[in-house]
């Protein structure tokens, strides 16, 4: 388990460090009508990312700014490079990782995902210790948010 920060700016948060990772909420699903929301992820060298899932309802989009990461799709690790756009579609299972010395950043375009990051930082401002120590727990929020861990 590891010890890790949040820290906020503003009245309306939208920004939020955790674990050396910056997530800017760019764009939020009220802001578009429910049909997407922009997230730009930066995240640190050799950052172990999101554990794998698959969204039964929602598409999700990577769209590389800098840096490099590895995304996983089914069961294939594959390298993305800045530039490159990824479509994961509804029920692939999918993770992403920095593996690399140098730090990534990234947009995550999806409809309803902001909700998913805001809910996720106010539990982790409260938790002292991440990943929480109750797994069913995490399971029940990624399932109100349309995200299925494996």
């Amino acid at each position: 388990m590891t010890r890790r920060t949040v820290t906020e700016s503003g009245p309306q948060t939208r920004t939020f460090e955790m674990m050396g990772a910056t997530i800017d909420v760019k764009v939020t699903s009220e802001e578009t009508g429910d049909t997407f929301s922009v997230i730009e992820l930066s995240i640190p060298p050799h950052f172990p990312g999101a554990p794998p899932h698959y969204h039964e309802q929602m598409p999700e989009h990577f769209h590389l700014l800098s840096g490099k990461i590895d995304v996983l799709l089914n069961d294939t690790w594959s390298p993305v490079l800045a530039g490159e756009h990824m479509l994961i579609q509804p029920g692939i299972v999918h993770a992403y990782r920095n593996n690399y010395d140098q730090p990534a950043r990234f947009l995550v375009i999806a409809p309803g995902h902001d909700r998913f990051f805001f809910e996720l930082m106010d539990w982790m401002r409260a938790e002292p210790v991440w990943p929480p120590k109750d797994r069913q727990t995490l399971l029940d929020f990624g399932r109100r948010h349309d995200v299925i861990y494996i």
